[in-house]
């Protein structure tokens, strides 16, 4: 499997043979919940599993984590189950793979190598799905937000015309939502603990997201999709968009 160039995604950075096995104690039992102040267990685990179908693509796959209990939180037979993982790096790919694998034999499961904003391989391109999820993957993309809205339009190309999208990503500072869309309540991120460890992730170039703006991914769920639901938790952006819209048809702004 070939190795792509680092472009427009550093998501790459931290999938080592030493970060990866401390991944999930690191991210969903330590800094989303209480850094990022967003529950792994009660909010994103159920976004994840409440919109996994039989023919899922996950982009950004981590460990394997969340399609790992989607599939035990269907109550699915294993053998219904297509997963389609995409990341940058070959090793959380094979991780990811394994460890579905590993309780769920009988699923079938695929791996592409690709960056999520960059034009899709050839192998993913005559495929479709029923649902996709971009979980924790966005704030690793370098900037502007406005070219990791390609991760998006990227993901809405590979869905059936009722399909659903689903994410999550780390924001740079606080935000809230109003009538008139998101506004920042604060530049300073949500406690000492959350801005010591975005100052150094961004340093460190594991994350890209101090400038991240919710109003612009907003923006672009709504131009390739005809539902869409987004909020902000604490530090956390998270969003749900069904029905992808068809080539040439735009949103009503009215």
């Amino acid at each position: 499997m070939p190795v792509p160039q680092r472009t427009a995604s550093t998501a790459v950075s931290w999938c080592t043979p030493f970060l990866l096995p401390f991944y999930d104690i690191l991210i969903h039992r330590i800094s989303v919940p209480f850094i990022w102040r967003c529950s792994t267990k009660n909010i994103l685990r159920p976004l994840f599993s409440n919109n996994f179908s039989r023919r899922h693509v996950d982009i950004g796959v981590g460990t394997g984590y969340f399609p790992r209990r989607a599939i035990k939180d269907t109550a699915r037979d294993p053998k219904d189950q297509h997963l389609a993982l995409v990341d940058m790096s070959e090793y959380a790919l094979v991780t990811a793979r394994r460890r579905v694998l590993s309780k769920y034999p009988e699923a079938q499961v695929s791996c592409v190598q690709a960056d999520a904003v960059l034009p899709l391989p050839e192998s993913l391109r005559g495929q479709k799905f029923t649902s996709a999820s971009l979980f924790l993957v966005i704030h690793h993309m370098s900037q502007p937000t406005a070219s990791k809205v390609n991760a998006i339009t990227n993901a809405k190309s590979l869905l059936t015309k009722d399909g659903v999208l689903v994410g999550c990503t780390v924001l740079g500072k606080q935000w809230e939502k109003t009538d008139q869309g998101y506004k920042v309540k604060s530049e300073e991120p949500l406690g000492r603990a959350a801005t010591s460890l975005l100052g150094y992730c961004n340093r460190r170039g594991g994350f890209d997201n101090w400038h991240d703006d919710p109003n612009i991914l907003t923006e672009a769920l709504k131009a390739g999709f005809e539902e869409v639901e987004t909020s902000v938790i604490a530090m956390m952006f998270v969003f749900r968009a069904s029905k992808p819209r068809g080539d040439g048809q735009n949103a009503d702004r009215g």
